[in-house]
């Protein structure tokens, strides 16, 4: 290297070292900069994206009814979305807020306005990455990729080529609108669910009805509401 080379990459150093971190590693770093919840978050563990707050669980027990906000899309400066375009992104959202009304209705009514036993929940599309259609579907059918994913499944890992859906979820008191838990959370489908490997709609589909779900469960028990 010349010395006129080697002048020029230490006046470019500090340069390097202030640009912003690759997209998929913000939420590693630190929660969404500008998600009303994230001051009150914790890492649940290093270098990993899931954040969470959360009050005691003798908090919830007084809640029996819920409120779900239509979800909406993170429009900070360290979304994740690559080059998923704005009219998906609201598309994603809608089916979010759809799953997660249809799911929560099976145990927990939804007034006309907030009650005394009211919660509210907010859930905010931050990112989303997109399944290689074709390909992730590939990777399933033959003998060695099904083995492969159901290995994948048994440990929690996202099937290769699918894509994921990164979420943050807050639950409040619909009254007071004190903050009664928020989470920021990466999902992706089961490796082993082969219809959500076909398109990215497809796998947020797969997303939004496991999320659901599990909100439901996790709700039933710290409400304790009987299903």
């Amino acid at each position: 290297m010349t010395r006129t080379a080697s002048i020029a990459c230490r006046a470019l150093l500090p340069l390097i070292l202030l640009a912003p971190a690759p997209l998929g590693a913000q939420t590693r770093d630190a929660p969404p900069a500008s998600l009303q919840s994230s001051k009150m978050m914790s890492q649940d563990k290093p270098g990993g994206e899931s954040w969470t707050y959360a009050q005691p669980t003798s908090v919830f027990t007084k809640y029996r009814t819920v409120i779900v906000e239509p979800a909406s899309v993170y429009q900070g400066p360290d979304a994740q979305f690559d080059d998923i375009d704005q009219a998906d992104r609201v598309k994603f959202a809608d089916m979010m807020t759809e799953e997660l009304r249809s799911e929560l209705a099976k145990s927990f009514p939804a007034p006309a306005a907030p009650q005394a036993d009211t919660m509210r929940i907010k859930l905010t599309i931050l990112g989303a990455q997109k399944t290689k259609g074709g390909v992730a579907t590939a990777t399933r059918v033959t003998p060695l990729g099904f083995a492969t994913s159901a290995v994948k499944s048994a440990l929690g890992k996202k099937g290769t080529f699918t894509g994921s859906v990164l979420f943050a979820v807050e639950l409040s008191d619909a009254r007071t609108n004190e903050l009664l838990l928020a989470a920021v959370r990466r999902r992706t489908p089961d490796p082993l669910d082969i219809p959500a490997t076909l398109s990215t709609t497809d796998t947020v589909k797969a997303v939004a009805r496991g999320f659901a779900e599990t909100a439901r469960k996790r709700l039933e028990s710290l409400t304790q509401v009987q299903p």
